[in-house]
């Protein structure tokens, strides 16, 4: 699933709940930085396209890059963010200011190892627990169009209940 809008689900049921102390961002730019690998397999033509990226070490050293490069990544998005926002009338719908660092690296971190979690019930070259182990504990548990549906059910939710009391916030205000 390189570059997937489906492993956003996760992102947009995880914002409301946990709001100012997730960046949706960082998990965005995770589910990118963790689909690198699987995009120069296929340009490559390669059999195995889920390899070291997709393993639980492979994402926590990705999203500790991530975290750490976020801030600097993210800044110019966030104020271009704000600035169209402010435009149209919808500054309610974007938190106040730049997430904190505590934000970027739980979005960062649940954005890689939910991403190796969701890609191991489906895909057949996953080892997500490589190099200590080459089980594949997770494939097959959940059927592959389910796991598509699951995340679009996360998707569609979250984002409801995430413009709705970003809404009730703007009442309030």
């Amino acid at each position: 699933m390189p570059f997937t809008p489906f492993h956003m689900g996760v992102a947009l049921v995880a914002k409301p709940a946990a709001r100012r102390h997730f960046s949706l961002l960082a998990f965005s730019l995770a589910q990118v930085a963790m689909d690198v690998e699987p995009l120069v397999g296929m340009l490559r033509d390669q059999d195995v396209l889920h390899g070291r990226s997709h393993t639980v070490v492979g994402a926590l050293l990705i999203g500790m890059a991530v975290a750490m490069l976020a801030p600097f990544v993210l800044r110019p998005v966030v104020a271009f963010l704000h600035r169209k926002a402010k435009e149209n009338r919808l500054e309610w719908i974007l938190d106040p200011q730049a997430p904190s660092r505590g934000a970027v690296w739980a979005g960062s971190l649940v954005g890689t190892l939910s991403h190796v979690v969701l890609d191991a019930l489906i895909h057949h070259d996953m080892r997500p627990l490589a190099p200590f182990s080459q089980a594949t504990p997770l494939l097959g548990l959940v059927e592959h169009d389910s796991v598509y549906r699951l995340c679009a059910w996360m998707a569609a939710a979250g984002a409801a209940v995430w413009v709705i009391s970003r809404w009730q916030t703007r009442k309030r205000a």
